[in-house]
């Protein structure tokens, strides 16, 4: 759903990203880090992304462990696994992992083990060094409790074909999802060649995939699937890096004879990628039959429901499009008339509940003023409430501001061009 993340291109700063984490808006953080990792960065700038792509996973942790021990509490354990999951997705330091796992009562199997073996020797004797703890065994530990918390986020039916793994394979499926993907990808390449199976070919055509080595990710995928067709983990792998490639109609094909359109057990991901390979396509009349059953069915990832909103926007039913956006959080703990900002661009669209969208896109100035898209949203707000004076003055503060993306920069010229003329 990236494509539909920015409107304008506008380059993100560290200092942005710096003032989200400070600010505890920590899913804009996440969200503006990764956007930074798909530019060329200097050392120092990556290490300051890096740094404050940490702290924001952390904080977005922990506010998922807060709902998983609520869940928990309440006896609903396959939500709290959900929220366990999520909080292991972004957690980076060792003492959220420890938290994480401490909450869930993982055991310490690795741990126990390793006390109960004894070297050879006087069992009655201590060294200088054995009340220190034993940071291998702390490792080892932290790297078990970590594998068994990530493998909760992959489905039950293949949770177990992960056990007992090679050493090989474990340490680049760890440091893979902890984001070090050179590293990973070394450690993939030494896994024995008899080892190398369809669950190795996806991980492998993952990790590829987020390294932005789209056509090595779409080899590796299929060859995976050569192995195993029924790999429902690589299927839907392969139609994502169809689509980054722009192979929509590839990828619908591949959908229609690989997915099944309805299951007993479960939601089918049949219907949601046709949604996103429809939409890429722009055919929103295809594309808003797979919505409504998707809806249907109760499907609610954030991201689906906020490309669900553009394709009923995009087929003129307004007030679910306007129901689906008052369903994404706001971002950024606002309060009062402050709604989240894809609702408040609605609004601005239509003209309707312009004050609530003037304090969203107000907040967000104050937030995030060097990102220009918000200052020019505001600007056309001020314009649909007939403040011209105000939205004259926020356009030429834009005009006046460097390295304008070339379509932001056409449009600011194009408004001020327009509103020059009207009378104060």
């Amino acid at each position: 759903m990236g494509f539909f993340s920015k409107l304008f291109g506008t380059k993100t700063s560290v200092e942005s990203l710096q003032r989200a984490v400070e600010q505890k808006r920590y899913a804009d953080a996440i969200f503006l880090a990764d956007e930074l990792g798909n530019h060329p960065l200097d050392d120092e700038s990556a290490a300051l992304v890096a740094q404050w792509r940490a702290k924001a996973g952390d904080g977005l942790a922990r506010l998922n462990l807060l709902e998983a021990r609520a869940k928990q509490a309440s006896g609903e354990t396959d939500e709290a696994n959900d929220y366990f999951a999520m909080a292991l997705q972004y957690a980076h330091s060792d003492d959220v992992k420890e938290e994480i796992a401490q909450t869930r009562q993982l055991p310490y199997e690795i741990l126990s083990s390793r006390e109960s073996d004894s070297g050879p020797g006087c069992s009655t004797c201590v060294s200088a060094g054995d009340n220190q703890p034993d940071m291998d065994v702390l490792a080892d530990v932290d790297d078990a409790i970590h594998f068994d918390l990530i493998l909760t986020s992959y489905p039950e039916s293949q949770r177990a074909r992960y056990q007992h793994r090679g050493q090989y394979f474990i340490d680049a499926f760890l440091r893979s999802h902890e984001g070090n993907d050179f590293q990973a990808n070394e450690l993939f390449k030494k896994v024995n060649e008899a080892d190398r199976d369809d669950l190795y070919w996806f991980e492998v055509g993952s990790l590829q995939a987020r390294m932005g080595h789209l056509t090595e990710a779409k080899s590796s995928l299929e060859q995976s699937l050569q192995q195993n067709p029924q790999l429902f983990l690589a299927v839907e792998a392969l139609v994502q890096v169809l689509l980054a490639l722009g192979q929509a109609d590839d990828a619908r094909t591949f959908v229609e004879g690989n997915i099944p359109a309805d299951s007993e057990d479960d939601f089918s991901s049949y219907h949601a990628l046709l949604v996103n390979i429809h939409s890429q396509r722009h055919d929103w009349s295809a594309a808003v039959t797979h919505v409504r059953y998707c809806l249907q069915k109760g499907y609610s990832d954030p991201g689906f429901i906020a490309l669900a909103a553009v394709v009923m926007e995009k087929v003129g039913d307004f007030a679910e499009a306007e129901n689906l956006l008052k369903r994404l959080p706001t971002g950024g703990g606002c309060k009062g008339n402050q709604i989240n900002l894809s609702l408040a661009e609605f609004y601005l669209r239509h003209e309707r509940e312009l004050e609530k969208a003037f304090s969203s896109f107000n907040a967000a100035v104050k937030q995030d003023p060097e990102n220009p898209r918000w200052r020019l949203r505001l600007a056309q707000t001020c314009f649909a409430r007939k403040w011209h004076q105000d939205g004259l003055q926020l356009l030429q503060q834009l005009g006046d501001t460097p390295n304008l993306p070339a379509e932001l920069e056409a449009e600011v010229k194009r408004m001020l061009v327009h509103y020059s003329n009207f009378p104060a």
